[in-house]
């Protein structure tokens, strides 16, 4: 197949097939089922999906670590992956040797990686007595921040970064896609980024592949997709039903329902959040956490019993608690909600995405306008004069 010029990569009924072992000999599942895909030079395309939708397996049949069950690929110039934490480095050599087998792996010389070392070395924060010391005593983020180094100051047109960037600490993660950023508005690099941090991968890539399941749910603007996908993700009711399956904690207390008393809720209006739980006996000294994240994944405000003044000494077994907002403060938009309880210290219940909802456009103050931004947010409090 031959592939237009303006492409960077392209795929043609692309799919890998894994056969049962053991007890499951004989059967067969499709771990990526065929898919056509076009992604345009020095353009960023997101990967977007649940645990096991195959967006791992794509990234593997694209950097040859895997071979194709069907279908084909191909791609313009170099690619360079960073898959998996220290994939591509050798445990027993150092830092330094590492950076120049990559380099030699990529077809450039000592000399080119020896003229790279320093910046290297400095985007990954490692100071010389790292770099001298074996790979495999550096720490998970060590080689992370080591392996994305590298593959920012290789020649490659394409560069291929998985969910392992959330090894590393939330400032180097800002490095990394800032850097990405650059390599794609000064030399002109494909990307394509995997990440359950839906705010970076909405920040970083205007288009977004969506795979559930090994197959293609759908493709288009990251902004649209990210809320389709967090609203079926996370709603109401199917989260609750399915939810408990995937909850952490000791169960003794588990959190059933929650619904907004008054309705859908809307800026400024008044509004009360009913929390339903149930548990094995009298509870004591319960604080039920819940952390609010935007559509993109960022985290907004908590929701928190203990920390705004209401921590009852004893709950009984089951009942419900109430959060009441005399003006509701979250901007328009989709809104998800991890949940932490904890009973006497101890963490009882921990789902990370329990439930969602939807917030609808208006003033936050009485007959005041609607302030659109575009993005989910919250108002604060304030109060504005001519003098102090």
């Amino acid at each position: 197949m031959s592939m237009p010029s303006h492409l960077a990569l392209q795929t043609q009924g692309l799919a890998k097939r894994y056969f049962g072992r053991g007890s499951f000999q004989g059967t067969h599942y499709w771990a990526l089922k065929p898919l056509d895909l076009e992604v345009a030079a020095g353009s960023a395309l997101g990967l977007m999906g649940p645990n096991g939708a195959g967006k791992s397996t794509l990234l593997k049949l694209l950097s040859g670590l895997t071979h194709p069950s069907a279908g084909g690929y191909q791609y313009r110039g170099q690619m360079t992956s960073l898959l998996e934490v220290g994939t591509g480095f050798h445990p027993d050599l150092s830092g330094r040797e590492n950076v120049y087998l990559s380099g030699a792996l990529h077809g450039m010389s000592r000399p080119e990686m020896a003229q790279r070392m320093e910046a290297i070395q400095e985007f990954a924060g490692l100071h010389d007595q790292y770099m001298d010391h074996p790979i495999k005593h550096y720490s998970s983020g060590m080689k992370v921040r080591l392996g994305f180094s590298v593959a920012a100051h290789l020649h490659a047109d394409i560069l291929v970064v998985d969910e392992v960037l959330a090894v590393g600490d939330a400032s180097f993660q800002a490095k990394c896609l800032q850097s990405m950023e650059a390599q794609m508005s000064e030399k002109g690099r494909t990307v394509l980024f995997v990440s359950h941090n839906l705010y970076a991968l909405q920040s970083l890539c205007p288009q977004t592949l969506w795979l559930d399941r090994g197959e293609k749910v759908r493709y288009g603007n990251s902004a649209d997709l990210i809320t389709d996908y967090l609203q079926q993700a996370h709603g109401p009711k199917e989260a609750f039903a399915s939810g408990h399956g995937v909850a952490s904690g000791s169960g003794k207390l588990r959190l059933t329902d929650m619904e907004w008393m008054a309705g859908p809720p809307q800026t400024g209006v008044a509004n009360t959040l009913r929390i339903a739980y149930d548990g094995d006996g009298d509870q004591h000294d319960v604080d039920i956490r819940l952390n609010i994240h935007g559509n993109d994944g960022r985290f907004i405000a908590p929701l928190a019993m203990h920390a705004h003044g209401f921590a009852p000494s004893v709950l009984p077994a089951s009942g419900e608690v109430y959060v009441h907002f005399e003006a509701m403060p979250f901007m328009e938009g989709w809104y998800s909600v991890q949940a932490r309880v904890t009973e006497r210290g101890v963490v009882a219940y921990e789902h990370k995405n329990v439930w969602g909802f939807q917030v609808a456009s208006g003033g936050f103050l009485s007959q005041a306008p609607a302030y659109p931004s575009g993005k989910n947010g919250v108002h604060i409090p304030q109060d504005w004069r001519l003098e102090p």
